[in-house]
């Protein structure tokens, strides 16, 4: 079957909009999983804080926005645009906004695992490294977008020291979460003296892994089309969802809670913070907490035991060790109340054979 190409058309079209087209439906695709996320953690997780459902709901309006700008640029592309050869040298008016919006929703996901990292270890030098990185990307981005649509498709390739902050800042603040996570989890899992707590440690310590590389190879695969393929589109495709695989990656981690603790039969879920204690929770361990290490204690009920792992880091030699009220380890005072998102919470089924 003979084709006839249309006067001007580039041969090499379909590596043109071919990679428009691709990278929409992967987006709509990753939107719907992270709709489906989002519908799981509102509905599971309502004791959250305020500011971490603020966080989701922030993080799913900037990717609706997204993928409503996203079908907008496909219409006016793909259908409106079609016969008109300046839509394929030009870029349409929602990409101005769109490498914006992904920066900042990787910024905003960058956010919450400094948070993490600060809670656990107390650590501030290593958020703020995250953060600066993080920024600078985010502002690379939203210059990229603005000068692209500019420049047209033609002269994209003079954006290159800037894609290189802007992705490449990005793949490296992904990379310093992901080893700072799994170096304060293996730590946490080296000085646990129980294998139930070991276990879980090591599965967290995989999640962490995944999603982690998750977001590094998406915004790597990003920069390498950039560079390997500079007279087409190709590296529009992996951009188009990059940034719902930054929200997914957030929604994953708040929702792992109630994975891992979907085997047991314990009242709460397992998560790196607990902000929701078990009334039925009585604790039974008192003493002191290593400052500078994990202190294991055992909760009792009328079911299974529990493990408390805390894990803190002192701040200098001469804080060894702090002291815990008893009252600390009651779930229904103010000093628990105040402890509790210090703790790893892990259910852990354990046979009646006397051990505590």
């Amino acid at each position: 079957m003979s084709s006839t190409v249309l006067p001007g058309v580039p041969s090499d079209i379909d590596l043109i909009n071919g990679p428009m087209l691709l990278g929409n439906l992967f987006g709509y695709m990753f939107y719907g999983i992270l709709v489906v996320q989002v519908f799981i953690y509102v509905n599971r997780f309502q004791k959250d804080a305020k500011w971490m459902k603020g966080l989701v709901w922030f993080v799913l309006g900037v990717d609706t926005l997204m993928s409503i700008l996203l079908t907008i640029a496909a219409w006016d592309g793909l259908a409106k645009g079609w016969g008109d050869l300046r839509t394929l040298s030009e870029l349409d008016w929602p990409f101005n906004a769109l490498p914006c919006l992904s920066g900042l929703v990787s910024s905003t996901v960058h956010v919450f695992f400094c948070w993490r990292i600060w809670k656990l270890a107390k650590i501030v030098s290593i958020p703020i490294l995250i953060m600066a990185i993080s920024l600078t990307s985010w502002g690379m981005a939203s210059y990229c977008g603005v000068t692209s649509v500019a420049i047209g498709v033609a002269r994209i390739g003079e954006l290159r020291p800037y894609v290189i902050v802007w992705l490449g800042g990005s793949a490296i603040a992904d990379a310093i979460v992901t080893a700072t996570m799994v170096f304060i989890l293996f730590r946490a899992g080296a000085k646990s003296a129980f294998s139930q707590t070991s276990s879980v440690v090591s599965k967290l310590i995989t999640l962490t892994v995944e999603t982690g590389m998750t977001t590094t190879t998406g915004a790597l695969i990003e920069l390498i089309f950039f560079f390997a393929f500079p007279h087409n589109n190709m590296h529009f495709l992996p951009f188009l969802f990059l940034a719902k695989l930054y929200s997914n990656t957030l929604l994953a981690t708040l929702n792992a809670r109630a994975a891992f603790n979907g085997e047991r039969r314990g009242t709460h879920p397992a998560a790196l913070w607990d902000d929701d204690v078990s009334s039925s929770t009585q604790l039974s361990s008192r003493g002191k907490v290593p400052y500078n290490g994990v202190q294991i204690t055992t909760a009792t009920t009328r079911h299974a035991d529990h493990e408390l792992v805390v894990i803190s880091e002192g701040r200098s030699a001469g804080l060894a060790a702090q002291t815990y009220p008893p009252s600390a380890y009651n779930p229904y005072s103010p000093e628990y109340q105040g402890k509790k998102a210090d703790f790893i919470d892990f259910e852990a089924e354990h046979q009646n054979d006397g051990r505590v």
